[in-house]
């Protein structure tokens, strides 16, 4: 047992409180560490995607015409805007479910864009949002031209949390415009028989081919994490404060 007298103080802590603390103290305290490297990691992204969003536009098909092994990382071009020449597949279009604006149900609009000087290339364009209207059948004009074109917009990863798994879109309807509940990639490449670029293209505001597009800037919750180990922190001193204090008594000389 530990008995530590400092004046006429006596810390004498008693075996079942000290080997909470000894447990809870640290483990708040790791759990703070923790939070400020979330912290640290999200701050990396934040500046990758700030230095993306500064860099002139991408020319998608002078990338695809220098690297025709599929050697370009498109994963360090997220939020970096890109132009593309070529046209869409006003043919196969594919309509993603349950997607919202301002409180109201509805999809977006999934278009095949072929890249111009290749045989085989495509991107998947995301013209935005419409509403939906009682029924899944029930749907606004989505038509499209296949007019060569050169569109702009925004490189974007697909969202983890509208994937499955490897070789699934969960497709609803069979014929086009396809309703379906998640994206892979692979999946709609295999499906449309051509090579899809492993990014989606958010269409730009200023494109009259699109819809309602309110694209939300990226959140690094840097702050948040921040908050997180402070809170962290606290509860492990807070510990310790009670546990000293709790366990110490003053004592007659």
């Amino acid at each position: 047992m530990i008995r530590l007298q400092i004046g006429n103080y006596l810390f004498a802590p008693r075996l079942i409180p000290m080997l909470v603390a000894i447990v809870l103290v640290p483990l708040l305290a790791l759990l703070g560490v923790w939070q400020l490297d979330r912290a640290d990691q999200k701050r990396e992204i934040d500046d990758g995607v700030k230095q993306a969003q500064a860099k002139h536009p991408l020319d998608l098909n002078a990338v695809i015409s220098n690297n025709s092994n599929d050697q370009y990382d498109f994963k360090k071009e997220s939020y970096r805007s890109a132009l593309i020449t070529g046209h869409y597949d006003g043919q196969r279009q594919y309509l993603l479910d349950n997607r919202t604006h301002k409180g109201r149900a509805g999809f977006h609009v999934l278009s095949v864009f072929l890249l111009d000087g290749s045989s085989n290339k495509a991107i998947l364009i995301n013209r935005g949002w419409i509403p939906y209207k009682g029924t899944r059948d029930n749907i606004p004009d989505i038509s499209i031209t296949d007019d060569t074109m050169v569109v702009g917009g925004v490189m974007k990863q697909q969202a983890r949390s509208i994937v499955l798994n490897e070789n699934s879109n969960t497709v609803v309807k069979s014929t086009y415009p396809k309703l379906i509940q998640s994206i892979r990639l692979t999946a709609l490449a295999r499906e449309l028989r051509i090579d899809l670029l492993p990014v989606i293209i958010e269409l730009e505001k200023e494109d009259k081919a699109g819809f309602i597009r309110d694209w939300q800037p990226y959140y690094g919750s840097i702050d948040k994490h921040n908050a997180y180990a402070l809170q962290w922190f606290s509860f492990s001193a807070i510990l310790l404060f009670l546990f000293i204090k709790l366990n110490t008594k003053k004592v007659k000389k």
